[in-house]
């Protein structure tokens, strides 16, 4: 990893992705962040680019962008996503289902192809996806999402097996509840059940969701390739 690490994340705006932008700026990382809206946070050594993950040419743009500007593209994490209010498989439209999978996995798979195509030049990266504790939830309501970060596991999967000739691991996170507003959104009965479900029945901090990231990142984990890492354990 070079001394001043690159470090680029979808979904800067809110959330775990502003927090996790903030924590590793704030550690000396260059962090490229992203989301459709304007830039929330302001500070040194971080930068911000408004874009839809879910459009290629757009991704691609952006990649290249921070390609040319950092030189080197040290760990990417795929953070972008969207979270729904629970709706029956009957009841959830076609246009729910193509917004769901259009940024959660479609933008994670340009993300991922276009600083994979990075790293395999430099010959070395960490890409970390983010999953869902949803996959394993099968709670009423989530089909949609739950299939698009089941997909999102697959792909890492395979995606780790085709980098790791070439020193580029790729891991998945799947964390459990944390408070944010997508999570809010999905109602107090909801968030009950989850939370009811869960081996350490508490909200994740985001700080542990830093260093599970940190854990992935580190040159000592190269040798830790498709795995996924629960956080906070579904039963």
């Amino acid at each position: 990893m070079s001394p001043s690490p690159v470090m680029v994340i979808t979904g800067t705006s809110r959330g775990i992705g502003r927090g996790l932008a903030e924590h590793f700026a704030a550690r000396g990382y260059r962090v490229a962040g992203c989301s459709r809206g304007p830039a929330t946070l302001a500070m040194e050594g971080y930068t911000h680019t408004q874009l839809d993950v879910g459009d290629e040419h757009q991704v691609q743009a952006w990649i290249r962008g921070v390609r040319r500007t950092h030189q080197h593209l040290d760990v990417l994490v795929c953070n972008a996503g969207l979270v729904p209010p629970p709706q029956l498989l009957t009841q959830t439209s076609g246009e729910t289902l193509e917004a769901l999978w259009r940024t959660n996995l479609s933008g994670t798979f340009y993300v991922c192809r276009e600083v994979a195509k990075a790293m395999l030049l430099q010959r070395s990266g960490r890409i970390i996806t983010l999953s869902s504790m949803a996959v394993g939830l099968h709670e009423e309501g989530t089909s949609g999402y739950a299939a698009s970060k089941s997909a999102v596991v697959e792909m890492t999967k395979i995606l780790a097996k085709e980098l790791a000739p070439s020193g580029i691991t790729c891991n998945v996170l799947a964390p459990s509840l944390i408070e944010t507003g997508a999570v809010e959104a999905l109602g107090p009965a909801v968030i009950a059940r989850a939370l009811g479900k869960l081996t350490i029945p508490r909200p994740l901090k985001l700080e542990e969701i830093c260093h599970a990231v940190a854990f992935f990142a580190a040159p000592e984990s190269a040798c830790i390739t498709g795995q996924v890492l629960h956080l906070g354990l579904v039963t």
